[in-house]
């Protein structure tokens, strides 16, 4: 019997499913090759990506940047030939010398008109050069902020008027603590402004109110020696009292956005030329304020002069040195607003005071002798005092830093303010007959 052959491994138990385990490294290539070969779904996705890779190779995301051609453009060409270069020397060419013989002068017979009788001017003086290269090298000095003796004359009017005297001036040697004086303080009413926030009003006169609570600490202060007295009628700036009076200085205040009228405009700066000074105080703290930008914009009106614009105070300033408090800080004002005092100088001397920090809520304080805690001033509400901290004036509207320390420190401020403008001409005074 004839053996039998081995039998042919059959193809389908070749290309049957193996464990993965069980595979070696050969046969899970060719497995997995075999199997992507037979599947039409590797084909249906090959295919739709290339279709899709096709469409999208052919948008254009960005454009490519394309210079202009005059960037690319030569702007600067090295001449051909350099320039020839300059001649040695020159010959002198003489010019020919005329002598001019002077016209004979013409004499008119008929009298001159009257209207060109312009008198010549003297040219018979020698003048000697002078050669002295140090005096020609000396600077002439600038001249100094001067007053003119008719304004001068016009203050020394208008401090009798303040209670100050030719002895008293000589007396107090420019120092407020030495000052004796009486005069009136007002509150300046101007045109479509709300000039009366800090003050209570009854039937139209001032009853009580950040300004007289500060004069009245300043009479207590100097023992009797500065006897302010607040006029219970505001001055109207726009009429004739202005300058009828003449006070030492107009207290300026408001919340809003104002334009003063011509004649106002006109009063103020007579009034300035006299003596006055303005004392303008933002009730609406801060730098941009309504009333900030509307007092610069109108004490350019009354100021017009180019050179002369709102500057800072110094801290080394008669103010803050020189009075009866020295005052190292500046004072802090209502929600703590500390920006610079500032003022603008007429022949050098303090003519508008601007205090930016809304010291006048400050001065609402009723502070009596001896007072160590804070409390409510002696107005009927809206205005009452909750906590040491916040203050409610109006409707619901609330200030801070209204406290004994801060508002003591703003009266003393004010207190060394008013002295000043007392004395800041005594100096200039002195010297008239």
């Amino acid at each position: 019997m004839a053996a039998k052959k081995p039998a042919k491994p059959d193809k389908a138990a070749k290309t049957e499913k193996k464990p993965a385990g069980a595979m070696s490294a050969s046969d899970r290539v060719w497995y997995w090759r075999n199997k992507i070969s037979r599947s039409g779904y590797f084909f249906a996705a090959l295919l739709l990506h290339l279709i899709i890779f096709a469409m999208v190779a052919t948008w254009v995301i960005w454009k490519p940047f394309t210079p202009p051609a005059d960037d690319f453009t030569k702007t600067f060409l090295p001449p051909s030939a350099p320039p020839p270069p300059p001649p040695s020397a020159q010959v002198a060419v003489q010019m020919p010398t005329h002598t001019i013989i002077p016209p004979a002068p013409v004499i008119s017979t008929s009298a001159p008109s009257v209207d060109f009788s312009i008198p010549l001017p003297d040219f018979s003086h020698n003048v000697v050069p002078d050669n002295n290269p140090q005096r020609m090298t000396q600077r002439v000095a600038a001249p100094s902020n001067t007053i003119s003796d008719l304004r001068l004359a016009s203050i020394k009017e208008t401090e009798k008027m303040w209670g100050r005297t030719t002895e008293n001036i000589l007396e107090s040697n420019s120092d407020p603590r030495n000052v004796v004086a009486k005069f009136p303080v007002y509150l300046a009413s101007y045109a479509n402004g709300d000039w009366g926030c800090n003050t209570r009003m009854v039937d139209g006169k001032i009853d009580a109110g950040s300004l007289p609570n500060l004069v009245a600490k300043i009479n207590e202060w100097s023992r009797g020696n500065i006897k302010g007295e607040v006029v219970p009628d505001p001055l109207d700036i726009g009429g004739p009292d202005l300058m009828a009076k003449r006070p030492p200085f107009i207290f300026f205040t408001g919340h809003k956005d104002f334009v003063l009228t011509d004649q106002e405009i006109d009063n103020l700066r007579n009034y300035l030329q006299v003596g006055g000074c303005v004392w303008g105080d933002n009730a609406l703290a801060g730098r941009g304020s309504r009333f900030d930008v509307a007092f610069r914009r109108e004490m350019k009106r009354v100021i017009p002069d180019a050179d002369k614009d709102f500057e800072p105070l110094p801290m080394t300033d008669d103010i803050f040195t020189k009075s009866w408090y020295n005052i190292t800080k500046q004072p802090t004002g209502m929600n703590y607003y500390q920006e610079p005092v500032e003022h603008i100088d007429i022949d050098g001397k303090l003519a508008v005071l601007y205090t930016p920090n809304d010291y006048s809520d400050m001065f609402f304080m009723r502070i009596l002798p001896g007072d160590k805690e804070i409390y409510a001033p002696d107005v009927p509400p809206p205005h009452t005092l909750f906590t040491d901290q916040q203050f409610n004036y109006g409707n619901k509207v609330f200030f801070r830093n209204f406290e004994l320390d801060s508002c003591l420190a703003v009266q003393q401020f004010g207190m060394n303010v008013i002295g000043y403008m007392l004395v800041r001409f005594d100096k200039d005074l002195l010297l008239t007959p």
